[in-house]
């Protein structure tokens, strides 16, 4: 399917076409869905439920989301091949980007509260504006990426690459409580 603008549409209980090129869904409902091998590419979610959802080989390139409710999604089966998102204003609770590719990925203002980045190469990464309460960052690779607006980070230095990467003077506690340090 081709440069389409999909509304309100409960695909829980419709099938989706296997591929969907340069299409925009709003406000539809995909919660809970197993994805198989579609492909979105240079697509658009606004404002759509995309909460539990597991991928098996789903493409996704060059993808936006806007407003979109994904808590607990998991990205970590998609298709790894050319993957590119980005994400505005999104609930990205318990959301799983384990061990995926992420160069360049940009997060701007959104909840990142619990997400697991274990092992993610986010290098260059953005996260502008975005609450990461009890974000997961283990062995993640987080050279230039930009943390000078994010919130409630904690992220331990020791495990994790951080050269060049970017922090407001506000934010060093969310660097320094793996070294037990207090700051007053």
């Amino acid at each position: 399917m081709e440069e389409q603008v999909l509304q309100q549409i409960d695909f829980t209980a419709r099938s989706l076409e296997p591929e969907y090129y340069r299409c925009t869904f709003k406000g539809c409902n995909f919660s809970d869905m197993r994805l198989g091998s579609h492909t979105f590419e240079e697509c658009r979610f606004q404002q759509c439920n995309l909460s539990l959802v597991t991928m098996n080989r789903t493409a996704w390139q060059g993808v936006k989301f806007e407003e979109c409710k994904m808590t607990g999604i998991s990205f970590a089966d998609c298709n790894k091949f050319s993957l590119s998102l980005e994400f505005e204003r999104c609930i990205l609770h318990y959301a799983l980007f384990a061990g995926l590719g992420l160069q360049g990925t940009r997060f701007t203002d959104c909840e990142l509260c619990e997400a697991d980045f274990s092992g993610a190469n986010l290098s260059r990464a953005s996260f502008s504006g975005c609450d990461l309460l009890r974000a997961v960052f283990h062995r993640t690779n987080l050279e230039k990426a930009d943390f000078f607006t994010a919130r409630n980070y904690l992220i331990d230095p020791t495990v994790n690459k951080l050269r060049k990467a970017r922090f407001s003077a506000g934010g060093l506690e969310g660097l320094l409580y793996a070294f037990g340090i207090e700051i007053v």
